[in-house]
């Protein structure tokens, strides 16, 4: 399955110290690339057009999960978990785990 991944896409609000650290740390815990988007950029929805609204909204984190064909899978929250099992590091589950339990926290 993790050959299907071609890269993760977070979306985080950059005033929030939680959602900051997943987009920091989380490229330590994965083996593709990660592309970190802020939730205020001018175009994300048109760049993303299935993002969900509360994280267009700046109301929550997500990973988009962005497969070889360029379709994109949305998980928000602590969900964000099942998107990244795929492509996790050896060993940097629980890591990835606490980070997004951190953010899902709120601010």
């Amino acid at each position: 399955m993790a050959a299907r991944v071609r890269e993760l896409v977070v979306v985080f609000d950059v005033d929030c110290p939680r959602c900051s650290r997943i987009a920091r740390e989380l490229p330590d815990c994965v083996t593709v690339k990660v592309r970190v988007r802020s939730c205020a950029e001018a175009r994300l929805a048109e760049i993303y057009p299935n993002l969900p609204a509360p994280v267009a909204a700046c109301g929550r984190p997500a990973i988009g999960v962005v497969r070889v064909d360029g379709s994109v899978r949305w998980w928000t929250g602590l969900t964000g978990a099942i998107g990244v099992l795929p492509v996790l590091r050896p060993g940097a589950g629980p890591r990835a785990v606490a980070l997004l339990r951190e953010a899902a926290r709120g601010r």
